[in-house]
Order: structure tokens, then sequence, then C-alpha cells
């Protein structure tokens, strides 16, 4: 029945034995109630459970758990039952699971939030003997009588643990059950893969519906670790997130990529919230695929920070490959292998084996398997399969429908998938499902749910063939009614029909690209052509909320900073004015935000506001001029022996604390956000290692200390900022914030208010030379504009304002320098071009817009019909500049190599129209960050040629050119191979 390739005899038995599979003896069974109770006979006292304000000891929930044990068991509660947790996060929920485990009982989590539809077809899979919670049987740990006795019971390892709800094609949900041998066994590996030592404090950052929920609830029950739940609806509230982790001093969570995006982008944006996470040691990422650049930030925002890749499907025991992350890992983030016990193998359509470097399903096995869907034999045994191989242990394999391939280092590599399930926002979703729920409105003739990026994030978008009084807000209360808030449509288009191929099947693509038209032109859906009403459909689909109105508070309405970064994001398309985030925090109702953005609609013909409104305009003039508490020093500088580095952390800040090291006998201070000084050290150690730049031998002058650009002081206390300003001659001001996401007012703390503290550290004492590094991007504008190359002397006064709002505070930041110059201080200010990898390593910066683009076009193998010309500057050439000017002559100094180089050209790519290349962005998730950066941009003025604007009086020290473009290029076709 099975077919094997033709595989050689060493290649079989390392993809089964070595890459696939990993036999760890964990050594005798114990299901974890007994693993807790053991803990609980260790360490009574400790803190185990914590919720809101109470926080219960080992002894006391062990106690309450057998009391609602025997509960439950005299309301009939059998060994083998499976239960359903009608619960939201409580004490009670971690409270059930156990109690229901020491049965020998199942459970199920379920949502009271759910539609009573949803829950009526979950409960009737589950048929169950007992429900608990939310009008059925009640649950109150207050009103549990506590009991020393346990029940002597001990579930047998393939007896059922639990279920979890996944989506169902026809509508009718599944529930997936695992046994009690899956459970254990990923626990006893968490335990020794985070090397657990009883300090673990776990938050549960999942939704308790989902079985990544189960292992934050219950895990470090059995290390004497310590689970948080946190209140209900917190999960997307990214400042309370924040707050419970200081809190807590939590050390291991779980996020969604997504949701881990925009916890670094608001981490980026509050620096001070950066110290309050800094007890976190561990992190899993999992239920879609990973974004490289936000994990990448922000193990470098937290040093010392793990963050692992977790993948598995809810049909096994909460995840079942892990890989640990790392700085070498680059834009491509591999699945990794599989846990203690378990086996993924890819294998063609005939279940046959594949070798490494082949695309075909990921098929896994082993010690983590559950049994199926409950009561639901036939679309068990469809996945389930007959296990041919010898060498995985157990009778059966499960078919994920994913793709995916082992590449060369053994690692598993996630393809896509084979199937119409889709991951939106870490939730799997069955379109079919959708699909099947839209049926069922009157009027409703047929219709098609698909998937589109928008921005960052995936959006899903139901398509329905339907009678004229039909309307896409009716329908939406119709599926209100069906479907779970995670599965509901962010958008319904209502048509008259759908489009059909030349096989007469829907035209899903047909669908996908009329829905990709209308998201672009802010036409989709809405209820009126009126400002304040588009403004509203936006936050109406970001806060999933039908009913959401005009006058309704966005923050009220559950608005938080994750989807007040995307409603940003959103509003792109539909208003022509700028709207940031301090907008929609200011004003809070589409009514309120309509004002400013016709405000601003009038403003826009003013040159001398220039498409700044006025409050924005006056705090950038107040911002440009120099601070009156600030006293010019502009005495002689003394002897240069130690240099203050800021930025030290950065791709451009690496190589310059690298090249005063090797090629100066300087000492190095670098002032880095940390939770305290070993910390910074660590972080400016592992950022010159993310570059390959690190030699220990090179380490004795370097320094670092923990602190914050954007603080009074740096967030020092005034004798240790004293001591520093003291034992440095020179400051370095390389550190800034780079989003172009945000305006001006996002980036103001860290670049324009950090460089009036770094100019006031200058200032103090002896007087200290500072180098200020810029960006041409503050007058680039402005160059183009006079149709003549400015020269290094160009006033930046005189400049029309710049268009980002990163570029809009170096611009503030240089006026307000520039005006500190002429009073005396020494002040050098270098404008920098486009920084590139250099010769040496082909290292790049994975933040860069270019790095992004010539990323894209090697995964796509495309580019846009389009030059993109600008200047490469090896960053090597660049940091060498820098630091030679430590000594020489002060004032403003354009950084760049003068020819133009066309990066469009570099990669042998096809060119196709720009339309065709957004349209294959959207595809592809690796690229989603490069998409929102893109969004209402012209891909013909994308990039700045640099040499065409400017002029530059000194020379780099250059190297050949073509050296460093080969050198990054093979870092690229490496980091990318395979794709």
């Amino acid at each position: 029945m099975w077919t094997l390739p033709n595989l050689d005899k060493i290649t079989r038995t390392r993809v089964l034995n070595g890459l696939a599979g990993n036999q760890v003896d964990h050594g005798r069974y114990r299901p974890v109630t007994r693993l807790f109770e053991e803990q609980v006979d260790r360490t009574p006292d400790r803190p185990a459970l914590s919720y809101r304000a109470t926080t219960l000891s080992y002894r006391e929930l062990d106690d309450l758990a057998n009391g609602l044990a025997a509960e439950l068991a005299e309301a009939g509660v059998l060994r083998g039952d499976v239960i359903p947790l009608l619960l939201v996060n409580s004490l009670e929920l971690p409270l059930s699971m156990l109690a229901l485990l020491k049965l020998g009982a199942a459970f199920v989590p379920c949502d009271p939030a759910w539609p009573a539809e949803r829950t009526r077809a979950a409960l009737a899979v589950i048929s169950p003997r007992l429900v608990l919670g939310d009008g059925h049987h009640p649950v109150a740990a207050d009103r549990v009588t506590p009991s020393p006795h346990r029940v002597a019971i001990e579930p047998g390892p393939d007896e059922v643990a639990y279920g979890v709800f996944t989506s169902g094609t026809t509508g009718t949900p599944k529930c997936a059950l695992n046994i009690h041998r899956g459970l254990t066994n990923r626990f006893r590996f968490m335990s020794r893969y985070f090397h657990a030592d009883g300090e673990e404090v776990v938050l549960q950052n999942s939704r308790h519906t989902f079985d990544s929920a189960i292992w934050q609830l219950l895990w470090p029950l059995t290390t004497g670790g310590h689970a948080v739940v946190p209140e209900q609806g917190e999960f997307l509230d990214l400042e309370r997130t924040v707050a419970t982790i200081a809190e807590h001093r939590v050390t291991i969570t779980d996020f969604v990529p997504a949701t881990l995006a925009m916890m670094v982008a608001l981490l980026d944006s509050e620096p001070e919230a950066v110290a309050k996470v800094t007890s976190l040691r561990h992190l899993v990422v999992g239920g879609e695929e990973v974004g490289p650049h936000a994990v990448h930030r922000l193990r470098t925002l937290i040093p010392g920070l793990r963050v692992s890749n977790g993948y598995g499907p809810s049909e096994a025991s909460i995840g079942m490959v892990f890989h640990p992350i790392d700085f070498a890992d680059g834009d491509h983030i591999p699945l990794g292998r599989p846990i203690d016990n378990c086996y993924a193998i890819v294998v063609d359509k005939e279940l046959g084996l594949l070798p490494p470097g082949e695309i075909g399903e990921i098929v896994i096995g082993g010690a983590c398997l559950g049994i199926g869907y409950l009561g639901d034999r036939k679309r068990t045994d469809t996945v389930f399969v007959d296990n041919p191989f010898a060498e995985i242990p157990g009778d059966k394999l499960y078919l994920t429908g994913d793709l995916g391939w082992y590449d060369e280092a053994d690692l598993l590599r996630f393809s896509g998938r084979a199937d119409r399930q889709v991951k939106v926002d870490g939730v799997r979703i069955e379109l079919g499902e959708v699909e099947a729920a839209a049926a069922g409105y009157p009027g409703v003739r047929q219709a098609k749910a698909v998937a589109v990026r928008q921005g960052t994030r995936t959006r899903l978008v139901l398509a329905a063939a339907a009678s004229a009084e039909v309307t896409p807000a009716a329908l939406r209360e119709h599926l209100a009614t069906q479907l779970p808030r995670t599965s509901m449509p962010h958008h319904c288009v209502v048509l008259p029909d759908l489009p059909l191929n030349d096989n007469g099947k829907v035209d899903l693509r047909a669908i996908q690209t009329l829905v990709e038209e209308q998201l672009d032109s802010g036409t989709l859906p809405t209820a009126g052509g009126a400002v304040d009403e588009r403004i509203a459909e936006v936050l109406r689909s970001v806060l999933g909320l039908a009913d959401f109105g005009v006058h309704d508070d966005f923050l009220a309405s559950g608005g938080d900073s994750l989807t007040a970064l995307t409603a940003v994001l959103g509003l792109r398309g539909v208003v022509d004015v700028r709207v940031g985030v301090q907008d929609l925090y200011e004003l809070r109702t589409p009514a309120a935000l309509a004002g400013r953005v016709r405000d601003r609609a009038e403003q826009a013909g003013s040159a001398a506001l220039d498409e700044l409104d006025e409050d924005e305009a006056e705090l950038m003039d107040r911002d440009s001029r120099l601070p009156a508490d600030i006293e010019i020093n502009a005495a002689a500088p003394g002897p240069l022996r130690t240099v203050l580095v800021t930025g030290a952390t950065g791709f451009v800040g690496a190589r310059v604390v690298h090249q005063l090291l090797s090629a100066t006998d300087l000492r190095v201070i670098c002032l880095t956000r940390a939770a305290d000084h070993e910390h910074a050290r660590r972080r400016v150690i592992d950022a010159l290692g993310g570059q390959r730049l690190w030699d220990p031998g090179i380490g004795e002058r370097l320094e670092a200390m923990a602190g914050d650009l954007s603080k009074p002081w740096f967030g020092l206390d005034i004798q240790e900022w004293e001591a520093l300003a003291a034992r440095c001659d020179a400051v370095m001001h390389i550190g800034a914030l780079v989003n172009f996401l945000f305006d001006y007012r996002a980036h103001r703390p860290a670049n324009v208010l950090g460089t009036h503290e770094v100019l006031r550290f200058a200032s103090h004492g002896t007087a200290k030379p500072l180098h200020h590094v810029s960006t041409l991007g503050v007058l680039d504008r402005h160059a183009a504009a006079v149709g003549r190359p400015l020269p290094e002397d160009f006033d930046p006064s005189e400049a029309i304002p710049p268009r980002s709002g990163y570029s809009r505070s170096k611009w503030v930041a240089e006026r307000m320098l520039w005006e500190a110059r002429d009073q005396g201080a020494a002040i050098t200010v270098y404008r920098l071009g486009e920084v590139m990898p250099a010769a040496d390593n082909g290292v790049p910066n994975p933040r860069a817009l270019t790095h992004l683009l010539l990323t894209a076009f090697q995964r796509l193998g495309i580019r846009p019909d389009a030059p993109m010309l600008t200047d490469y500057s090896p960053v090597d050439e660049v940091a060498a500049r820098l630091v030679a000017g430590l000594t020489g002559p002060t004032g403003t100094f354009h950084v760049f190599r003068e020819e133009s180089v066309d990066l469009a050209g570099l990669l042998p790519v096809r060119e196709v129209p720009a339309a065709e290349f957004m349209a294959a962005l959207e595809g592809d998730p690796e690229l989603h960050t490069l998409r929102a950066m893109l969004t209402g941009t012209d891909l013909t003025d994308l990039l700045v040629d640099n040499p065409a604007l400017f002029v530059r009086d000194s020379a780099l020290d250059e190297g050949p050119l073509d050296a460093a473009i080969d050198a990054y290029l093979t870092s690229l076709k490496t980091s990318l191979k395979g794709n």
C-alpha cells in the first residue's frame, strides 16, 4: 500500500532516526497530577498560582483541587469522561483542570463568550455528563471545601487528558483529543529545555481555549514554578501585559507573531517599558510563521532572552517542534527539530519519505500524537493514518496539511498550507466553517472566504453572492451569532455573482484581487462617503465590532496599542492626510478624528506647514530651539582618552564600537537601555556578535552603562551622571529610534529630547566634543525641490520639512545643535547616506528598507520595473569616517559613496509591473513588514539617489565596491537558500 522513494540506507536512517526524532528516557511514566502532587510535597508553601490579588500556595491549590475533585465525583463525573470547562480566565480555570485530571477525566476549554449556536454545537460534539461553569455546574474557588485527601486514580499514558476545539469544514467544530503520554512528554521536555529550577514564573498569554494556554497554566506547577493568570481580555492589551510581567517578574511566556511584532513596536516607542520586561528569560513564539525582525529586535532589547519558535497542530500535545532562534537565522526562521520522543517527517502524496531539500507534507508521530476527533471517526481516519515506518514508534501518523522541507542543517522549514486553513493572528481558521455560516443567511446563494494581507496583518474577508437586500452589515451581524470572534471576517463583500474561472469554479484569485483593490482604495466596505464613517469602518474592522459607530470611543470599545497601530495603517488608505497613534489616543472617536483630518486637509496647501498640523509645527519649532536650561561650555576640550557612545547596539553603532576598540587605544563606554550595567554590556557584546565582530581580545577597554536617552540625566542618579561626565572626553551620539510607521511625536522622546540630554552631558564640566550622527534624509526633500546638490554647510533651518516622523525628528535635533555650535559648542554633524553591508562579512542591517527590498526580490524572484538608485556606503567605511572625525575639525559632513547604484538590478530576477510586485508581497508572510512600509508609496520614489542630491567634500577610505556588494549578495542568498 505504501510506497517509499529510493533513498539510500544512510539517508533514510538519518531522516528517520536523526533529524526526525529524538529518543529521551524520562524515566517512569507519571501523569501530570502526580508530578504536581510530588511538587506539593516538596514545596507546599511556595506560590503556585496567582490571579488578580489572590495567590495560592502549592498546598492550598492541591487541597482545593482535591475538594473540587470530590465534589465532581459526587456529581457523577467518572474516569474517562470528557468535561467542557465553560469558564473564563480565573483561579477556577486551572483548578478545574487539575480536579478533572485527578479523577482521570479529561477537560475541554470552552468560552462563555462564544455565540450560543457555537456553544450548542460544541456541547453536542462532547455530549457531556456535566458542564462546568456559566449557568451549568458552578465552580467558585471560595466555595470549594479544601481537602488533604487525594484521589487514588492514576490515569494510564494512553487515556485522554484534554481536548481542544478547532474549526470544521462543515461548520461543525472538531474536538481534538490528546492523551496523558503526550502531555507528560511535553512537560518533561520543557523542564529539560528550559533548565527548570523552580524559579519559573509563567504568564498565561494565550487565550484559554488554545492548547498553548494549557502548558502555561499547568507546566510550572510540575517544576515548583509560579503560574500567573491574567484577567480576561488582556491578551491584546500590551501595556497591561507589560505591567503584569513587571508586577510578577514573569520569566516565561508565549506570543503569537502578530502580537509580538506590536509588542516590539510598543517597546521601541516607549523605551521606559523595556525595563519592565527584562525579567523575561524565555519566550515561545508560535501559532503562525515568525516575523524574524521582531524577534531579533526583541532579543536586542532584552539581553539574555531566549526565544523559541514552537510548531505543532492541536492534534498533538501543544507543539512538538522547537527551535531556539538565533541572530544567525537571519530573515528565515526554521520550525526546528522535533522535541523528545516525537517525530516529524516530510512525505509525498503517497506517504513516501522525501530526502532533505524536497518539499512535501509534514507528517508527525511519536509520543506527541493525539487520538483523533471526539465522536468523528470519519474525519479522524482521514488524517490519522497507519504508520508504515518501523523506525517511528506508534501505530498512527498525523497528516498536518502543512508543507515543509528539511534543510542541510537538519532543520524543518515551513512552506505553506496544503489545504484551505489559514492563520489569522495566530488562530487557525477553517475557511469552510466561515463559508458554511454565511450560507445559512437568507438571500446568500454562495460564499467564499479568503485571507489577504493588509499592512502587516492577515485579514479575513468573506465574499458572498446574494440578493440585493443582503447588506455587508447585516451579513456580519448574522456571522457574529454563528462564529467565535476569532473567526469573524474583518470585511464582508456582497456581490450579485462570484467570479468564475475557465473551469466554472469560483475564482479565488479574482476575489482576492477585488478585495485587495478595494482595501487599497479604502472602499471596503463603507456605509457612506463621510470621513467620519470611513474612519469608523476601519476602526469597526480592527475592533471586530459590527455596531461601532462614529461617536463610539475607540479605547472604551477595546482598543489597545496593537489595534491602534493596525488602525493607523488602515487609515492610510481611507484619508488623504497623516493620522498617528497619538491622534487616536487623544481623540478616540471617528467623529473627533474626522475633525482633525479635515483641519489637516485644509492646511495641506500651506507651504509653511507643508503637511504639518499647527500643533505639530509649533512643537517642532519649539523643540528646535536650544533649551534654556542647557548652558553651553565653549571651553577648549581636553585630551581624548574615553568616548561615550550611544546607539552601540545598532547596525552603525556596533561597527563604530568595533572600530574604536580595534583601531584606536581609546576607552569606550556604551550607554544602552538595559536592566543593569551587566546587561548593558551583554547587549553590546551580542550586537557585535550579531555582526560577527566580537572578539574577547578587544573587550578590555569596553564598558557599558544602563541608561535611557529620553530621560533626564539618562535615567541615572545625578551623582552617577556627574561621575560619568567627568570620565568622558567626547561623545559619539548614534542612538535613535527608527520606525517609519511612527510620527514625529513618537520619535521625539528618543531622538529630540535624547539629543537635548546628550548636549547637556557634553556641556557639563570639562567641555566634551559632541559628534552627532544624522541622516541625509533631513534634506533630501529640499534638495529635490531646489533642483541642485546641497553642500555640507547648508543650514537645515532653511529646508522644507522632511516627510517621515524619523527624518523630522533628526531635522529638529540638527537645528538645535546648529544653534549650540553658533554659541561655541564643539559639535560635528555627520549626515549619513544609505549604509550597507561591508565586504568583510556581508552582514546586513535587518531593519533597513534596502535589505527588506532585496530580500523580497530574492524570495519572490521578481522586482518592480522601477529604478532604485541610491548610494551604497559600506558600514565599515562609514564607521571608519566617524571614528576619524573624533580627531578632525568640527563642522557638518556628508558621509556617503559618490557613485549611484541601482539596487533593483543587483539580483538576476524578473522585472514586473509595480502592481504585480505589490500583489506578490501579499502572499508571503515573511514580507509583511515591507508590505506595511510600502502601503500608499510610489515605488519610483522609494529610495533617494543621494549622489545626485548632495555634495561631499571629504572622501571615505573606500575599498572596492564590488567586493562589498558581492559579500552582501552571498550573505543574502545563503540566508534564503531553498526559498
